[in-house]
């Protein structure tokens, strides 16, 4: 049987090894909690159209981004029809026997559809402007600018020109 001493030191030890895995378990828990918090934010990939907002002051910048997620919905739906039929379309082009006016077709219905949901965010981009006052209308344009293809965006600013005054 084990002396006393042993005893002792074994159960000393066993408690010092319980509170390592203890605190390495909640420190665990701890770190992945805020890395979920910050994570989303700091990963995902800011859209252009949402950081053409970001030098308007807080109230426009709001009712912006506002706008934009209430075009989220529509605008997502017709992108995903959209992007199904170019998947369609790219099927078919690999199917025997080839109907290239057919394939063209549908690649061109599939154009359509994502030119009419990018149609819409732009008019009411556009109407949500006209109820700014000139210099934050002429920052919101500087963002779009930005936004857009060639315009440079997060990497620079390839391209970008001041906005034509009225």
């Amino acid at each position: 049987m084990p002396s006393q001493r042993t005893l002792t030191l074994a159960l000393i030890a066993s408690v010092a090894l319980n509170l390592f895995v203890i605190g390495t378990v909640v420190g665990g828990v701890v770190v992945a909690h805020r890395f979920r918090e910050a994570a989303p934010a700091a990963n995902r990939p800011r859209q252009p159209l949402w950081t053409a907002a970001d030098n308007l002051p807080a109230e426009h910048r709001r009712a912006y981004r506002q706008l934009l997620r209430g075009e989220a919905g529509g605008v997502g739906g017709q992108m995903r029809l959209a992007r199904q039929a170019r998947r369609d379309a790219w099927s078919d082009l690999g199917g025997e026997p080839l109907d290239g006016p057919a394939v063209s077709k549908r690649l061109a219905e599939a154009r359509t559809l994502e030119m009419t949901a990018r149609g819409g965010v732009e008019d009411r981009i556009v109407a949500f402007a006209a109820t700014l006052p000139a210099a934050e209308r002429a920052e919101l344009a500087k963002g779009l600018a930005r936004s857009g293809p060639g315009g440079g965006g997060r990497r620079g600013d390839r391209g970008s020109r001041e906005p034509r005054q009225p």
